[in-house]
């Protein structure tokens, strides 16, 4: 059994699957564990390449801190570590980067969250474009031991050139710089099947609240109204639910004002009743949802095996048998029209078959 030679070290399940998507489309073996209790099964996986979700962007920093050390500690025997962090650097970018730089003895770091495929970049010092309403500034505060560096980033080649002058550093970015480590291994990008996996019956859980994803949401359920909508206020279901063979499941302001983190393990107990493995496409929208359905699922590993768009992965459980093909999307990424091309490809493709 090989073992990786690259590992990503995410604070948020659906990073985790966005950095991995290139790597699986170089064609080496691509797992993710969708929480730490799972690292030690992915690990043993037989992947190149493995990621972990930390689920620690709505933790304390505390918490963070001690993930990202267990996690440094269970990857000290793979070679090369990434850090991937969202791109509007939400989260405890420092404290976990910092964490994993110090155990790996390295007096060095780079940060660039630019994603030039997906419309955002850094450009002095401050990322902006697609979903950025205002340009977020990138440096973070310096520590005494580690050097820290912030390049500016407008395209794919200035990423690359960051890549190849990071010896002895740990990189610090989005799938921009994930994508970048990627071409670095010198393996070229193969065509996806991925749209051929999408089918009916489909289920889209909605837990973000990003503004991008609530008009996609909106552009879906105008184009198939006929979609069968069930708002899980605060995350709640308030009785069993029949799903049809096309559903959105959204969650909505109960007037509850819990936290993320809460709502998104309610909106998992409610579906512990639902019949998800008969599913052919199970879409999850922002990081606590997907990992807390997940977690309900008993799913902790995933195979990723390419992307349906840019910033949509797909992946197979590797530990549910007939399960549903997942496919995860950050709540700030995909054009408006993303959710309603995916339905109309799953229903295409169902035709077909």
């Amino acid at each position: 059994m090989s073992a990786p030679h690259i590992a990503l070290v995410s604070d948020d399940l659906t990073g985790a699957l966005d950095s991995a998507v290139p790597f699986a489309q170089a064609g080496l073996r691509t797992v993710v564990a969708t929480g730490l209790g799972s690292l030690d099964h992915a690990l043993r996986a037989g992947a190149d390449v493995v990621a972990v979700s930390l689920n620690s962007r709505e933790t304390d920093e505390a918490a963070a801190t001690s993930r990202a050390r267990h996690a440094a500690a269970a990857l000290s025997d793979v070679p090369v570590l990434f850090k991937k962090i969202d791109s509007r650097m939400k989260g405890h970018v420092r404290a976990e980067a910092l964490e994993l730089a110090t155990a790996r003895g390295l007096k060095r770091m780079i940060v660039c969250p630019a994603i030039p495929e997906l419309g955002r970049f850094v450009a002095q010092g401050h990322v902006s474009g697609h979903g950025v309403e205002a340009p977020i500034p990138v440096a973070l505060p310096p520590d005494a031991q580690i050097k820290m560096d912030f390049p500016d980033a407008l395209t794919d080649v200035d990423l690359d050139r960051i890549i190849a002058s990071a010896d002895g550093a740990l990189t610090v970015g989005a799938r921009g710089l994930a994508s970048a480590l990627s071409r670095r291994s010198g393996l070229p990008a193969k065509a996806s099947a991925a749209l051929a996996m999408l089918s009916l019956p489909m289920t889209l859980v909605i837990g973000s609240r990003d503004p991008v994803t609530l008009r996609q949401v909106e552009r879906l359920r105008a184009e198939f109204p006929d979609a069968q909508w069930i708002a899980a206020a605060d995350g709640e279901l308030e009785k069993p639910q029949v799903f049809s063979a096309l559903v959105i499941l959204q969650i909505v302001d109960g007037g509850a004002r819990l936290d993320g983190a809460t709502v998104s393990a309610r909106l998992a107990k409610s579906m512990a009743s639902c019949p998800l493995a008969r599913r052919g496409t199970l879409l999850l929208t922002g990081g606590e949802t997907a990992a807390a359905c997940l977690d309900v699922m008993g799913v902790g590993v995933l195979q990723v095996l390419g992307e349906i768009q840019p910033g949509l992965p797909v992946s197979v459980p590797l530990d549910f048998p007939d399960g549903p093909h997942i496919v995860t999307k950050s709540g700030g990424f995909g054009e408006l029209d993303c959710l309603a091309d995916l339905v109309r490809v799953a229903m295409d493709q169902s035709r077909a078959a």
